[in-house]
């Protein structure tokens, strides 16, 4: 068994001079692999008062087997890693992130790279499955740009050729996570919502702070789109003709967040305004030519038959507006 498990019913089996070595917890009593008489008391108080909380959360641990004699069923105890509230999800992320915390001291970028980015995405994992259970937006926000702390540095100080895998997972999620944040300020949507067609439209009537606030998000999701969309160009630096199975449904999704996006910004000059919404039907136009071109982006491995739906009616609507934009100018 490993160390942090605990074994219900062992007491009744060991001898005094066994039970010496277990600590008690209070409702859970564990094994270290070492002990040491004069500092047992010591790891006994520090490791109940650093994990109260989670198990006061957890609950005591249950048998799985009914008890004698009875003919109901047993009560099954779900795993110490599994939350059903915020409160037992909350402990749960301190633990998690203690003792990710520690291991980041020991696996430093310098010389474990692989290590140190795959702790990092855990975090923000972490705080992305704290999300589902909170309902204010400021801490939801916070949680947001935390994640964008632990992530974005990184496309600054891993080799986008060595590690390709993590550039382009690091890049897509560092969009993902401003776009939600631009979606939370612009227009109180927590993230995980759905998206449709009608996210498209904008409120003219915006606050002018507000507008630049929101527009520097999505600027920055769009780099970052744009830098995860670069890495499937083609060696002389032009747009591959199809990308693997696999990897066809992100690309044409940030592809599409990329051109939603574009058209979201309020507050621009006429200009900026007419490039941006050309720079969109661009990037619809382009998407439905690769549908056009690979046929499996329909297929269930793809299964993007209903985004490339949404690029044709906006690839529609897109020339009327910038016919109407133009008129402007005149």
């Amino acid at each position: 068994r490993l160390a942090e498990e605990s074994e219900a019913g062992a007491a009744e089996r060991l001898t005094e001079a066994e039970q010496e070595r277990w600590l008690d917890l209070g409702q859970e009593r564990v094994r270290l692999p070492v002990y040491f008489r004069p500092l047992h008391g010591q790891t006994q108080r520090r490791m109940r008062r650093a994990n109260a909380a989670f198990l006061e959360q957890r609950g005591p641990q249950l048998t799985s087997e009914p008890a004698s004699g009875s003919t109901a069923e047993a009560e099954v105890q779900r795993p110490s890693c599994v939350g059903l509230s915020f409160e037992s999800a909350r402990e749960i992320f301190k633990l998690g992130n203690h003792f990710f915390a520690h291991a980041l001291q020991t696996f430093v970028l310098d010389g474990w790279v692989t290590e140190h980015v795959k702790i990092l995405q855990e975090l923000s994992q972490m705080y992305r499955s704290l999300q589902y259970w909170e309902k204010d937006p400021k801490r939801v926000a916070a949680m947001l740009k935390r994640r964008a702390a632990l992530l974005c540095p990184l496309l600054e100080q891993i080799s986008p050729k060595a590690f390709q895998a993590f550039w382009r997972q690091l890049s897509f999620t560092a969009a993902e996570i401003h776009q939600e944040l631009y979606e939370l300020k612009a227009t109180g949507k927590m993230p995980g919502g759905p998206k449709t067609l009608e996210d498209d439209e904008k409120d003219e009537t915006v606050d002018v702070r507000k507008a630049a606030r929101c527009n520097e998000l999505a600027k920055k999701s769009i780099k970052y789109y744009g830098i995860f969309i670069d890495s499937y160009l083609s060696p002389d630096g032009k747009p591959v003709d199809r990308v693997d199975t696999d990897h066809a449904s992100t690309y044409l999704t940030a592809k599409l967040n990329r051109a939603r996006l574009r058209t979201k910004m309020v507050g621009l000059g006429l200009d900026d305004e007419i490039e941006a919404h050309k720079l969109a039907l661009a990037e619809y136009e382009e998407m439905l030519a690769y549908g056009r071109r690979n046929s499996e982006v329909f297929s269930a491995d793809v299964n993007m038959g209903t985004e490339l739906a949404l690029c044709s009616e906006m690839a529609e609507m897109l020339p009327s507006k910038l016919a109407r934009l133009a008129a402007k100018r005149r």
